[in-house]
């Protein structure tokens, strides 16, 4: 088993990266978009995207963050991936060495520490979601545009979330850079993405408290 740490960040907040990446942690990488081109910086442990910096570029990003990982030979050895945020999430090395003696990560392949859940599914919100607004460029497809999708159970991106390569090809069957203007039309947030994604592959969010903090 090899777990990389992928924080995610922007260049906004290229302040944190030193401090994130003297961590001391071996498996880890800060990944941002904004690029002209997409190339790994090994000796900074950075992953430059070419893809939306912004709020609303969040799925995009993930999804090229992911496939990256899938065809890149740098990462070709890691059997999950373990998604923070870079300023929501306090973690340490003890905190990442921790999580290969998770007993769940041998059972499932989606993982986080908090749920998002209803008994019903899907469900939707009657007057659609408006969470993204005030987040989004006055110019963005999701200005005053609420969501309006179905909602499945999904794993709180803001508190971190684990996924195993299995569901990382599970995600990328079904999103990769080949139809990313479909996935910015039809998804703007990256943590409910995932979660509705997997449960199409009948995988289902593991609720566990591993003690990395997060944003609630």
């Amino acid at each position: 088993m090899k777990i990389l740490v992928v924080v995610l960040s922007c260049n906004k907040h290229n302040h944190l990266w030193e401090k994130i990446t003297s961590k001391g942690i071996e498996n880890l990488i800060i990944f941002t978009g904004g690029s002209d081109k997409t190339y790994y910086d090994k000796k900074t442990s950075i992953l430059h995207l070419r893809c939306n910096d912004k709020y609303d570029g969040l799925p995009e990003k993930m999804i090229l963050m992911m496939e990256y990982i899938l065809h890149s030979s740098h990462f070709s050895d890691i059997t999950h991936i373990i998604k923070i945020d870079d300023h929501d999430n306090v973690f340490t090395k003890e905190n990442i060495d921790c999580l290969y003696k998770l007993k769940e990560l041998q059972d499932y392949h989606y993982i986080g520490q908090k749920l998002n859940d209803r008994n019903i599914y899907p469900w939707v919100w009657e007057q659609g979601n408006t969470y993204h607004h005030g987040k989004v460029d006055l110019d963005s497809y999701w200005h005053e545009k609420c969501y309006s999708g179905g909602y499945l159970p999904w794993l709180d991106g803001g508190c971190s979330y684990i996924l195993s390569k299995e569901a990382i090809q599970c995600i990328f069957s079904w999103y990769n850079s080949s139809n990313l203007e479909e996935l910015r039309q039809t998804e703007i947030f990256e943590d409910l993405m995932m979660g509705k994604i997997l449960y199409h592959h009948d995988i289902l969010p593991k609720l566990v408290n591993y003690n990395i903090i997060g944003d609630k």
